[in-house]
């Protein structure tokens, strides 16, 4: 499981959405994926392919600066809380208002997820710093993949490379 879709809401910070997204999309989840579903193009999202998080952090005026962490990636088990921009205003004002997501139960209802909270694996992760005045709010939403698709469903995607020095100033020495 990995987060997929990043909606923004509010975002006052120095970081550009995408970098803020892509940011948010490499963050891994402690949840177990065998619980979930894979989701297709067509699949609308549900409580049994999609989680749901969101973050509201801010930094008032007068406080000192501050760094938004992973831990504050809030597990939504309802689904999502944006409200769909609807073009048809002729539907009813008793109908439910519709959200990104159609969860017909909580996830907390479900006897797998309820033992198991979902969260960030490691809490620690930073994801913006904030200064005076600063404010994100945004939703995620994190579906199940796989590494061949992209890295952030690979559970070996950590690369690292190593500088291999090489001085050659052309000159050549003779021991003989």
């Amino acid at each position: 499981m990995a987060l997929e879709k990043v909606f923004i809401a509010k975002n006052t910070s120095v970081v550009q959405d995408e970098v803020l997204a892509h940011r948010l999309g490499l963050i891994p989840l402690r949840v177990d994926p065998r619980m979930f579903s894979y989701k297709s193009e067509k699949d609308e999202p549900n409580e049994k392919n999609t989680i749901v998080f969101g973050l509201h952090a801010q930094c008032n005026r007068g406080e000192p600066r501050r760094s938004v962490k992973s831990e504050e990636l809030k597990w939504l088990p309802n689904g999502s809380m944006f409200l769909l921009d609807i073009e048809n205003k002729e539907s009813s004002s008793t109908t439910t208002p519709r959200t990104y997501t159609n969860f017909k139960s909580s996830q907390e209802m479900q006897p797998e997820l309820s033992e198991n909270l979902i969260h960030p694996k490691n809490p620690d992760i930073t994801i913006a710093r904030f200064g005076p005045g600063q404010e994100i709010e945004l939703e995620v939403h994190a579906v199940k993949g796989v590494g061949k698709e992209h890295a952030k469903w690979s559970p070996v995607a950590t690369a690292w490379y190593r500088m291999l020095h090489e001085v050659n100033n052309g000159y050549t020495a003779s021991w003989t």
